[in-house]
């Protein structure tokens, strides 16, 4: 697989703190379930390496798909294993929390796969997303050396840890994007046909080697505050079989489309959706699981009525917890505002811009207002943080990138 060879090349060279792969599979929304990792004890017992992720938050419609066939909706303590699927609806928002105490936030209408979740050969975690379609927020958190957790788009085979970063997932155009918040990402162009073979077996075919130079020549570092796309742009590069590879026309192909670093559109909103993904100790996971087996469990009434009590409980105890960090949040960027230095840049990251029209009808303030507090207004102008008496103020249009070009 593309994963195994990437990190056995990585050994022994200085490395990011984060690895992101990305490809140009278009043609097929299909992905690998790589298998469970078998471990023998002692006795000659299999040991269990099977993990899961918890739906500790979830608003709106979305629903799971169990790997043995059964489906239920995305509700608190559902637990999430190897091979299940999870669809949000339009509306629908779903966090998950993860043994290694990573965490994402699925968005609306996205469609992902958990590939794998299980126990590595060295005690650490390895989670593997398949993100069909849609958009991922990923806090990813290094709690053991060997923790491993990546993310596959169809152009993309994304490879975290320690991290806060988003992945987007085109599901008409193939086009995948990355931003990253915090940490940095190695990135390169991916072949499907070369997911399944290892590095020996690449090394024993000239053609392929030269192929898999290629990919490594591309590579680059995408930094905090940065992000990079790649899409199919070299039809050669769709293909998923070995024997139809043109290998000279894929090379020329990813030296044509090396990947491209760009300064980061992550907006407020995204920035937001980061900042505020729930997550919660290990015994609230533990008793929302519980809360959830005794509701499938039981048939007494009463005994449910209790339990969705509690359930209830611990809903509205994360959904304030999630109110207060995006309270936290708004505080935080006018304490500490971006540098945004062009109407455009606010427009960009707030996704609008408002003009302000003083009592004294000649002065104009364009900006976007943060928030209201105390009789004051507060605006992130190309100036910076300002501050506006409410009184002082006659008209304000909102929406006022639709009138104005920036």
């Amino acid at each position: 697989m593309l994963t195994k060879l990437t990190m056995e090349r990585s050994v022994g060279m200085k490395q990011p703190s984060l690895k992101i792969f990305i490809g140009t599979l278009a043609l097929a929304m299909v992905f690998a379930v790589c298998k469970k990792p078998d471990s023998s004890l002692g006795d000659g017992k299999s040991k269990d390496t099977s993990l899961s992720a918890v739906v500790v938050f979830s608003v709106g419609d979305s629903k799971i798909a169990h790997a043995d066939g059964t489906e239920e909706k995305a509700k608190l303590g559902v637990a999430v294993k190897t091979g299940d699927r999870i669809e949000t609806g339009t509306n629908g928002k779903v966090d998950l929390q993860f043994e290694s105490g990573s965490s994402i936030r699925i968005a609306p209408s996205t469609v992902l796969d958990f590939a794998k979740l299980s126990m590595n050969s060295d005690g650490g975690s390895d989670s593997k997303l398949s993100l069909a379609s849609g958009k991922v927020f990923a806090d990813v958190k290094k709690a053991r050396k060997t923790d491993g957790f990546s993310v596959v788009t169809p152009t993309a085979i994304a490879g975290v840890r320690g991290t806060s970063f988003i992945v987007n997932a085109d599901g008409k155009t193939g086009k995948s994007t990355v931003r990253v918040l915090e940490g940095a990402v190695a990135t390169s162009p991916r072949i499907p046909a070369l997911d399944n073979l290892s590095q020996e077996q690449i090394d024993a075919d000239s053609n392929l080697k030269k192929l898999r130079e290629s990919l490594q020549n591309v590579e680059v570092v995408v930094d905090a505050g940065k992000e990079t796309s790649i899409d199919a742009k070299t039809p050669a590069m769709k293909e998923a079989t070995l024997e139809s590879l043109d290998i000279q026309g894929l090379t020329s192909g990813i030296e044509k489309n090396r990947p491209v670093l760009r300064e980061s559109n992550i907006t407020k909103s995204e920035e937001q959706e980061l900042k505020t993904i729930v997550k919660v100790d290990e015994k609230v996971v533990q008793d929302m699981v519980a809360l959830n087996q005794k509701a499938n469990n039981s048939d007494s009434e009463e005994k449910l009525a209790e339990v969705e009590r509690k359930k209830k409980e611990i809903e509205e105890m994360l959904a304030t917890k999630q109110e207060e960090k995006k309270k936290a949040f708004e505080t935080s960027i006018a304490q500490k505002p971006k540098e945004l230095a062009k109407n455009k840049d606010i427009v960009s990251y707030y996704e609008r811009i408002e003009k302000i029209v003083l009592a004294d009808g000649k002065t104009e303030i364009v900006g976007a207002i943060i928030n209201q507090e105390d009789n004051m207004m507060i605006v992130h102008t190309e100036q910076g943080i300002k501050k506006i008496k409410l009184d002082d103020i006659d008209v304000v249009i909102y929406d006022y990138q639709t009138k104005t070009k920036f």
